[in-house]
C-alpha cells in the first residue's frame, strides 16, 4: 500500500503516514524512494489511535470520592455525572467508586445530627453543582454527600474514616488530661 492509500484509511495526510514510517511505528519498506506500507500493521496503529482518541461515554464516567465539600463537618462527597447521582439518591441505590476507591460501594445521603446524636431532618444528598465536563459538555456534574452510617460495600473506606475518629477521639482525650491537669496546678 503506498502513502496515499495509508492516509485515506488512516484519516490523516500523507505527511503523518511517511513520519510513521521514518519512525517505524507503521511497518514499512522504502523502495525505489516510495514507501510500501504493511496493511495489518497499519491497522493495528489505527486501532491504537483510535482507543487513545475515544471519549468515555456518560456511564462510563467515575464517581469519585473527594473531602471537598460545601456542608461544613468532616463529611465526604462523590462527585460525578448529576443525573446519576441524583437517580441513585432517590432511589437510594449505592454507587460504585472509581479512583482510588475503585469498586467500595457507597450510599448517598447525609442525616445532620445535633450533638446528642439526634437527627435534624431529612437526608441531604446534593451538596454542589458544577459545570459540564469538558468532555461532555451535555453532562452536568454535582457532588453528593456520602451517608457515612451506611459503609458495609466499603470497608476499606470504613477503616480510615474509623482510624481517624480513632485519632480524633486520643487528640480529644489528651487534650482534656491537659485541661485537668492545668485547672489542677491553678488551683492547688
Amino acid at each position: 500500500m503506498n502513502t496515499t492509500a495509508a492516509a485515506l484509511q488512516a484519516g490523516v495526510t500523507t505527511a503523518t503516514i511517511r513520519t510513521w514510517c521514518r519512525r517505524g511505528v507503521i511497518a514499512a519498506t522504502k523502495t525505489a524512494g516510495r514507501w510500501v506500507i504493511d496493511a495489518a500493521s497499519l491497522a493495528h496503529r489505527i486501532t491504537i489511535g483510535a482507543l487513545k482518541t475515544r471519549k468515555a461515554t456518560v456511564s462510563e464516567l467515575p464517581f469519585v470520592l473527594t473531602n471537598e465539600i460545601r456542608t461544613p463537618g468532616p463529611l465526604l462527597g462523590v462527585i460525578g455525572p448529576a443525573d446519576a447521582l441524583r437517580a441513585a439518591f432517590e432511589s437510594d441505590t449505592p454507587i460504585t467508586l472509581g479512583g482510588k476507591y475503585t469498586g467500595q460501594r457507597v450510599h448517598l445521603g447525609h442525616t445532620p445530627r445535633d450533638w446528642a446524636g439526634r437527627h435534624l431532618g431529612g437526608p441531604r444528598g446534593l451538596d454542589y453543582e458544577m459545570g459540564t465536563y469538558p468532555t461532555h459538555p451535555d453532562v452536568q456534574g454535582a457532588c453528593y454527600l456520602v451517608d457515612d452510617t451506611r459503609l458495609e460495600g466499603a470497608p476499606l473506606l470504613r477503616r480510615i474514616i474509623d482510624d481517624a475518629l480513632a485519632r480524633s477521639a486520643a487528640a480529644d482525650a489528651r487534650a482534656d488530661a491537659a485541661d485537668d491537669a492545668y485547672l489542677n496546678d491553678y488551683y492547688e
